[in-house]
């Protein structure tokens, strides 16, 4: 990167299915009509978390970086809060690049997906269906079939120690991960019919540092000392420790697997063994039927370093904006709102 900060920073709003997104553009200086590119970050994350570390870095690489909280999230609108839905979120990608057209001042012919962790499948998933979209980018996946939801119930009962990489912890098995996400989702349940008879949200924490217990699991949505080392000290910093339980039944329901394997745009994949689940990672990569992929794989840098550790960042911006800056337009891929309207 051959200079910093060369960015405007405007905040911005826009609509989706009846609520207001707020978001903020970082938008290159002297470049007149640059390329776009809507960012999304992992599970229930915030825009000033992750995302708002690659939208700068993509601005000084000269793109306009569109970052936003979801609905019911952060300093948008919507109720219930903290409702974690990833159909959603992925509507509020497609009113992201609603937005980006309307503006007149980037190109809307050159229109790009990011996204980080739980945020990278669901970009490939939204590239998938969304003809404008010209090429995707997934950083550090939770990639979202049953296999890697039971694997992240239970990395949420491992204890580990300082200096242990995540992967290498003894996991409970895989019968006492299904009973465990068996059980959330009947909490689910229960919660969501509250809801709709009542109106009443039951809300537990969304991290809790302990780690669950593989028998009886945990009431938090993201137990365990793993997460908790990145998500905790955002506790302080602005972030609501909570998510509506009935979230769960809205999150499980989701997979981007369908998706991904319809995928037909160009995408890049930065992963490792060191990320949360490196094998759902190959498998949707070896998934995707376009011949224009590429798989960036590091095994020298663990999950959470890819959300805000500059150096890590960096790199993945340079991989990024050069993977992006190689493709070439097609007109058939920028005229369509999209070819699916949901999930």
């Amino acid at each position: 990167m051959p200079y910093h900060g060369q960015y405007t920073t405007e905040k911005v709003t826009y609509p989706s299915h009846g609520e207001t997104i707020a978001g903020v553009l970082f938008r290159p200086k002297n470049v007149s009509n640059p390329s776009g590119v809507v960012i999304t970050g992992p599970y229930s994350f915030m825009k000033e978390q992750a995302p708002f570390q690659y939208g700068t870095r993509l601005a000084d690489e000269g793109y306009a970086a569109l970052i936003f909280d979801p609905r019911k999230v952060g300093e948008s609108t919507g109720q219930p809060r903290r409702l974690e839905n990833p159909v959603m979120k992925n509507e509020d990608v497609l009113g992201g690049l609603d937005y980006l057209v309307s503006r007149g001042d980037i190109d809307h012919s050159r229109l790009f997906l990011l996204g980080i962790c739980q945020g990278g499948p669901q970009s490939l998933d939204v590239a998938s269906y969304d003809d404008r979209v010209m090429g995707v980018a997934s950083v550090t996946g939770y990639y979202r079939d049953h296999e890697t939801d039971v694997y992240m119930i239970c990395t949420g009962c491992v204890s580990v120690e300082p200096d242990v990489d995540i992967s290498s912890p003894k996991m409970p098995t895989l019968e006492q991960g299904e009973t465990l996400y068996q059980a959330r989702l009947e909490r689910a349940r229960q919660a969501r019919k509250l809801y709709d008879t009542t109106g009443e949200v039951i809300y537990r924490p969304l991290v809790d540092p302990k780690a669950a217990d593989p028998t009886t699991g945990s009431l938090a949505g993201l137990p365990g000392p793993v997460v908790w080392s990145w998500y905790g000290p955002w506790t302080l910093k602005g972030f609501e420790n909570r998510y509506a339980v009935m979230s769960d039944l809205d999150h499980f329901e989701y997979s981007t697997v369908s998706g991904v394997a319809r995928l037909t745009k160009p995408a890049l994949i930065i992963d490792g063994d060191n990320c949360m689940n490196a094998a759902a990672a190959k498998r949707h990569f070896d998934s995707i039927p376009t011949q224009t992929k590429k798989l960036i794989w590091n095994n020298d840098i663990s999950h959470f370093q890819h959300y805000d550790q500059p150096d890590c960042i960096d790199c993945n911006i340079g991989d990024i904006a050069t993977w992006f800056g190689q493709i070439k337009y097609n007109p058939k891929r920028c005229m369509s709102r999209n070819v699916r309207e949901s999930i």
